[in-house]
């Protein structure tokens, strides 16, 4: 459950375009969508798609990689030109692939999705690009909001110290509302992970965890936690568009070529998430996430050093676990051994001190009373992050709940009929 997929009302005023040069395909998008609220223009050629966003609002483009005149990674890359908030799809065939990574490395498109195409997917990433859209309009809302406060502010006289009082408590909750949606568009990233077909939410979800639990026992600040555990849930994020050999293979049986592949996810992840200033930090963990320690304390900082500390253990922990280094499956004792193999020089000995001598880090839910849904109140903030059966992200940690989400999550269990276990801050 998400407002993304629950309150489609929310987009009853934005657009999508969709784009292809076969005719077949347009009337197949358009009975996709049709008993959906956001409104779909359909163009036959890149031109056209050009001539219609020139003259209407449009919030998501959906266009087919392989058209004549113009292929779908040109006339998206003008778009991110010319309206660089408009969200863009892309659909590409097997044949299509390399332009279309090319397409992804360039920072052009925001999701692909191959040909043919789940219905549900393709309707999951049009209303994750809405959502994303609604929600920067939102934020940007609320900052010219909070620009007019500030202007009342200044005109409020020195003896309305109550008005001043009064008037700054909303102005507060109101940057800290933004700063959740904000970190909320964040970890919506980590979607993208979990609902590719080549990678596993699962696994992603367990690399964060153990991440930002061993950064609770080094007593890293709250930021400092924030960076390690998205880092931990994007650690695969670099491999979006990468050869489904390279995933679906154990390491340790890749060639010496698909190795040198796979080790390029950093760079890739770095280009992903540079448009983000606010995830510098996260882009630069995950940039060296694979490199030696004496490469990572020589070209990085002392924060970044040990967040790359973290994320090299709680990452192959989980490798060697999941059978993606080797191919057999290893238990704890197991991968405590493998992991010392390279104690000191690939992975920090004070962090793996921790994980050999507190086994439960790697537990599902490690010693934390949660609610359930029914005991829940407004205001009530939420400590871990929530995801579905399927392993998407739900709400995100930092969710102040109001008394609409705590409804939307009691209609999610009861259609989906999953249980849910609430961690809240105390």
């Amino acid at each position: 459950m998400s407002e993304n997929s629950n309150d489609n009302n929310l987009y009853s005023d934005m657009t999508i375009l969709c784009v292809d040069d076969e005719s077949n395909i347009l009337r197949t998008l358009q009975r996709l969508f049709h008993r959906k609220p956001y409104k779909v223009i359909i163009a036959d050629s890149a031109l056209n798609a050009l001539k219609i966003i020139e003259n209407t609002p449009i919030d998501v483009i959906v266009s087919d990689m392989r058209m004549p005149e113009m292929d779908g990674a040109t006339l998206l890359e003008k778009v991110a030109k010319s309206h660089p908030d408009t969200y863009r799809i892309v659909l590409s065939g097997y044949a299509d692939f390399e332009s279309t990574v090319a397409a992804i490395n360039l920072g052009k498109i925001h999701r692909f999705i191959n040909k043919p195409w789940d219905n549900d997917g393709l309707i999951n990433s049009v209303e994750e690009g809405l959502e994303r859209i609604r929600l920067t309009k939102e934020n940007h809302n609320l900052k010219d909001k909070i620009e007019k406060q500030n202007k009342l502010l200044k005109s409020l006289n020195n003896n309305l110290e109550d008005k001043v009082n009064l008037r700054t408590k909303q102005i507060r909750a109101s940057l800290l509302i933004n700063d959740r949606n904000n970190k909320a568009c964040e970890k919506m990233l980590f979607n993208f992970i979990a609902i590719n077909p080549n990678l596993s939410g699962g696994f992603a979800k367990s690399v964060g965890q153990l991440a930002g639990r061993l950064g609770e026992q080094l007593c890293l600040d709250k930021e400092a936690l924030h960076d390690i555990r998205l880092a931990g849930f994007l650690n695969e994020i670099g491999l979006l568009g990468i050869d489904p050999v390279l995933t679906s293979t154990p390491y340790n049986l890749l060639n010496f070529e698909q190795k040198k592949l796979f080790m390029t996810q950093g760079l890739v992840a770095q280009q992903i998430l540079s448009p983000a200033q606010r995830l510098n930090g996260v882009k630069d963990i995950l940039t060296h996430q694979f490199s030696s320690l004496d490469v990572i304390a020589e070209t990085t900082n002392s924060k970044t050093l040990l967040a790359c500390k973290i994320i090299s253990i709680a990452r192959d922990y989980w490798r060697f676990a999941c059978g993606r280094i080797d191919s057999n499956k290893m238990e704890h004792r197991q991968i405590i051994i493998e992991l010392n193999k390279a104690r000191g020089s690939k992975y920090a000995e004070d962090i793996l001190e921790i994980l050999r001598a507190k086994p439960e880090l790697v537990d599902e839910n490690i010693n934390e009373q949660g609610l359930s849904v029914m005991q829940l109140l407004p205001e009530m903030i939420l400590k871990n992050s929530l995801f579905s059966t399927s392993h998407l992200l739900i709400l995100a940690e930092g969710h102040e709940f109001t008394r609409h989400s705590i409804d939307k999550l009691i209609e999610y269990e009861k259609n989906q009929k999953h249980k849910l276990i609430v961690i809240i801050e105390q």
